[in-house]
């Protein structure tokens, strides 16, 4: 009898061996290739993940913004030929269309009990958040006669050239350090599996540009753009929310 307890004991050791064995290799260095497709703030996204071990995934991915457009009534401003104020209004059209690449790691506390992450990495590419295009015949009359008009965004006037258009935007800083939470894993243990994220981007204070000039003209007048300029000052994070659908391959 105590030889038979004995040999199931050995047995049931090694049993639990080989099993610990295979769990630690499932999520070994490179031997898992995940893929991932998802839709969020950060536009339609797409990635690979590996594994480097159970606790730790990383992932390279695509993130493009789909051409969402939407015309709105800007403000113009400036000094007419004759050197006398001027405001008006003109029609332009925003693009929010930009595409991005990410890098990240995701580290799993819990790997055995739970699928809750944290994540870390940055994203870079796409630093035109938002771009800006208008035209009118009037106001490229205006321009060909000397005035000096343009498109008043936050402390900045986007100038309106002699063919009547004006272009540019908001951007930020084409590197952005990222930080995230959420549940799923990148790599699932079966088949398919989905995933949720919460993060954000560090993308800096926004800055007004105007496509083909350097060096923006300030406005002059302290209470133009006032509000504007308050809001984009704080505005130095971009919040990244994904839903995710993910895949096993390897």
């Amino acid at each position: 009898m105590r030889k038979l307890l004995l040999s199931l004991a050995v047995a049931l050791a090694s049993l639990t061996g080989a099993q610990a064995q295979e769990e630690g290799e499932f999520y070994a260095l490179g031997n898992r290739i995940g893929i991932g497709v998802g839709v969020g703030t950060e536009g339609i996204g797409i990635d690979a993940a590996t594994c480097l071990t159970k606790y730790c995934s990383v992932r390279l991915g695509v993130n493009i913004m789909p051409d969402i457009n939407f015309t709105t009534d800007v403000d113009v401003a400036g000094v007419d030929r004759f050197g006398s104020d001027f405001e008006g209004t003109m029609e332009a059209k925003a693009s929010l269309k930009r595409t991005t690449v990410d890098l990240k790691f995701d580290c799993y506390p819990f790997p055995d009990a739970s699928s809750f992450f944290v994540t870390a990495g940055f994203s870079f590419g796409g630093s035109k958040i938002i771009k800006i295009t208008g035209h009118s015949d009037e106001f490229a009359q205006m321009a060909q006669q000397g005035a000096d008009i343009g498109i008043d965004i936050d402390e900045y006037r986007i100038p309106i050239n002699e063919n009547g258009d004006a272009e540019g935007g908001v951007k930020v800083n084409g590197f952005r350090p990222y930080l995230g939470l959420g549940f799923g894993r990148l790599i699932p243990k079966g088949r398919v599996g989905c995933r949720f994220e919460l993060g954000v981007q560090f993308h800096g204070k926004p800055e007004v540009y105007a496509e083909g000039v350097d060096d923006l003209q300030a406005i002059l007048e302290e209470e133009a753009g006032d509000d504007i300029s308050e809001l984009m000052d704080k505005l130095t994070i971009y919040p990244v929310l994904k839903f995710s659908i993910r895949g096993r391959i390897l």
